[in-house]
C-alpha cells in the first residue's frame, strides 16, 4: 500500500513557520555545596529537525536523549520530525528532501492553525 507523502518544506511555507535543524541539549543540575547553589550545565545530545514558529530557535531541551523521538510530537511549541547524531553536520541534512505521511501533515496543520 502506497502512503501519500508531503514535503515538510512545503508544509512549513504553507503554514508560515520555519523548518530548522536544531541541537538538542540535556540540562544537568549539580549541587555546589561550596557556594550553596545548583549549577546547570547544558550538554549537546543530537540534532533534531523541527517545525517551529520561532525563527531564532537554535536549541531544544531533550529530557530523554537516549530514546528515539516521536515523529510529529509537539514539544514546547515545536514539532519534532527527525533526529541525527551530533556528528552529522547540519549542512548535510537536506531539509528539502524530508517527507512525512499526509496524515501526519494534517495533524501538524491542525496544531499550528489552532495556535494562531
Amino acid at each position: 500500500m502506497k502512503v501519500d507523502k508531503v514535503k515538510v518544506i512545503d508544509l512549513a511555507n504553507e503554514l508560515g513557520i520555519f523548518l530548522k535543524v536544531v541541537t538538542s541539549v540535556k540540562a544537568f543540575e549539580n549541587y555546589n555545596s561550596f557556594f550553596n547553589i545548583y549549577d546547570q550545565f547544558d550538554e549537546p545530545c543530537r540534532r533534531i529537525v523541527v517545525l517551529t514558529p520561532f525563527n531564532e530557535l537554535e536549541e531544544v531541551n531533550d529530557e530523554n536523549p537516549d530514546k528515539d523521538i516521536l515523529k510529529g510530537e509537539l514539544i514546547e511549541g515545536n514539532v519534532w520530525l527527525e533526529e541525527y547524531p551530533l556528528l552529522v553536520s547540519p549542512k548535510d541534512i537536506m531539509l528539502d528532501k524530508i517527507e512525512i505521511a499526509k496524515e501526519l501533515a494534517e495533524k501538524i496543520r491542525k496544531m499550528f492553525l489552532k495556535s494562531q
